[in-house]
Formats: C-alpha cells, sequence, structure tokens
C-alpha cells in the first residue's frame, strides 16, 4: 500500500484515517499489529467482539508494504 502522493494533494490532509480489520485468527492480529507500527502516532480502538479500528492521524502515513 501507498501513501497518496503530495504532487496530487496540494492540501495536507487534515482527518484522520481510519482502517476497519475483522480478527479471526493470531496472525490477523499480528498483522493488525504491524499497521499499527508502520504508522507513527497511530492507535487501535475496539469497536466490537473481533472488531477493531486502526487510527491513523494527519502526516502519519508513509509507504507500507504488505
Amino acid at each position: 500500500m501507498d501513501a497518496p502522493q503530495e504532487e496530487f494533494y496540494t492540501e495536507g490532509r487534515t482527518e484522520s484515517l481510519v482502517v476497519l480489520f475483522r480478527i479471526i485468527s493470531r496472525r490477523s492480529w499480528d498483522e493488525l499489529q504491524g499497521w499499527q507500527q508502520a504508522f507513527p502516532g497511530s492507535w487501535l480502538e475496539h469497536v466490537l467482539y473481533g472488531i477493531y479500528a486502526l487510527i491513523i492521524p494527519p502526516g502519519a502515513t508513509r509507504r507500507f508494504e504488505t
């Protein structure tokens, strides 16, 4: 996954990006933890049983390899 290229967006992002994850196994939990570490300043919130939201604040995106 690539972060949006700055040359395409003249204005900086001012809102947080929210990514929902459904945790079905230990592997999916580990993948979510990896995403959180890849985006400095991001945090996790529990939404429902087995569903988590990764909140990525403005300016925290960078290139991320899945």
